[in-house]
């Protein structure tokens, strides 16, 4: 740097450094949050798979298993009163735990963090912060006779 500094011909080394630094930071910070905003869709993509797969099993989302799912998002990192999870069909996570989905019954599972992620605003805001929200939806087949 200081050679740059110290040098006198005018060539513009130093006005490029000063007009290029910026644009070379934030590409690297767009490669490092875009990077944290696809693990963060796979880690919850993970936590809300083991929890269908046990509620398969069972037919439904018992209220213990939709505790667990909650407390484990949360855990992970996701606000508790900014988690949306959405569960159909109905029978399959009402607050009943006698009611479940029949065999070959399709259970689908919609969990949706309403924050928009960093990375959002490393897009400058472009197309909507609902498109920066960590999300998944996974469905499969009851197994409950």
């Amino acid at each position: 740097m200081l050679k740059y500094l110290k040098n006198e011909r005018g060539d513009g080394n130093i006005l490029a450094f000063i007009i290029l630094s910026p644009i070379f930071l934030w590409f690297f910070l767009y490669i490092i949050l875009g990077g944290s905003f696809l693990l963060e869709i796979n880690q919850m993509s993970t936590i809300v798979n083991k929890s269908l797969d046990k509620a398969l099993v069972e037919g439904q989302f018992t209220a213990d298993l939709q505790l667990h799912l909650k407390e484990e998002l949360i855990n992970s990192g996701f606000t508790g009163d900014k988690l949306e999870i959405t569960i159909s069909p109905s029978v399959a996570g009402d607050s009943s735990n006698s009611t479940y989905a029949t065999r070959g019954e399709m259970i689908e599972i919609m969990v949706l963090y309403k924050k928009p992620h960093v990375f959002y605003h490393t897009n400058f805001r472009v197309g909507g912060e609902s498109k920066y929200y960590i999300g998944t939806k996974i469905q499969g087949m009851s197994e409950q006779w």
